[in-house]
């Protein structure tokens, strides 16, 4: 068995990880167990959000042509039934993405669609549509200093104290071929993405941090028009819930789960808690660096 620390969470698994950070292995009860076995395919009485996942109570099944099925359970356990032949690192991605998605849900916990990063103790957030430069943004970031708290998808729990405090994920960044190529990475051997050949995962060797921060900025990023200059709007609390629904990791299972109304309240606590802004910047990468000095003078 090999132990493991996610979003607050220890996790034990019959499989390696090499995406997650190591723990140390403990006789103590895990938070999350993943394990090997058969998986039903298929659900009695399920709701189906989206073509490859059932959910019936408090259980996810996800059948994922050539990979194998997870059986997600009451947010303590992941059973894998793998299919013949297919690669660990196409197994351990539907894992590590759809899989816990259900786990976050299943505990209570938000998982926003963002890439974090650190700045001065608080977490700083990138959210927004797929493509619309959230790694990218964070790996900018990340590589004039600061540290990495997690990519695509940011889980937050709420502190009657601290108020939304963001967990740390995997130390990775995942990268399209032209970001690549504006940070001067090498493709090389780096682990492509299932879907996408052109998408990449970079480790994050160093400035990755292990503690759950206070989230004080959400940015949601959008494109301008070329020649244009970045800018930074707020977002007024009551247009930000509906935003934050829709940028929800997974927001699929939200339903079928009968989250729909927790949820909504967790958006109303996260929009009055946390600053909220739109982002806009031209597709050009020279613009990331008036984006910098626009996020730090959020910090100031």
């Amino acid at each position: 068995m090999h132990s493991y620390f996610l979003a607050g969470l220890s996790i034990r698994s019959e499989i390696m990880l090499p995406e997650l950070v190591p723990l140390s292995p403990s006789d103590a009860e895990p938070d999350v167990e993943i394990c090997l076995g058969p998986a039903p395919a298929s659900l009695p009485g399920a709701k189906a959000p989206f073509p490859e996942a059932q959910i019936a109570d408090n259980e996810v099944l996800l059948n994922i042509p050539k990979v194998g099925r997870y059986l997600v359970r009451a947010g303590r356990q992941v059973l894998i039934d793998p299919a013949t032949h297919v690669e660990p690192k196409d197994l351990r991605q539907f894992l590590l993405g759809s899989a816990l998605g259900a786990i976050y849900f299943q505990r209570g916990f938000f998982p926003l669609h963002a890439s974090v990063v650190v700045i001065q103790g608080n977490a700083v957030a990138f959210s927004g549509d797929s493509g619309a430069g959230k790694s990218t943004m964070a790996a900018w970031m990340h590589a004039r200093g600061y540290p990495l708290l997690c990519d695509d998808v940011c889980v937050i729990r709420f502190d009657e104290q601290s108020g939304p405090l963001a967990y740390p994920g995997f130390p990775r960044l995942k990268l399209w071929q032209d970001a690549l190529d504006a940070f001067e990475v090498d493709a090389g051997e780096l682990q492509r993405d299932y879907f996408r050949a052109d998408k990449y995962q970079v480790a994050v060797s160093d400035r990755f941090w292990i503690d759950p921060v206070p989230l004080r900025h959400i940015n949601l990023l959008q494109y301008s028009d070329p020649g244009s200059k970045p800018r930074i709007e707020d977002i007024k609390p009551a247009h930000a819930v509906h935003l934050l629904r829709n940028n929800t990791y997974r927001y699929e299972y939200i339903s079928s789960l009968g989250l729909t109304e927790s949820h909504f309240l967790d958006c109303v606590r996260l929009a009055r808690s946390t600053a909220v802004h739109y982002l806009t910047r031209p597709r050009d990468h020279a613009a990331f660096a008036e984006c910098q000095r626009l996020v730090e003078e959020q910090m100031a």
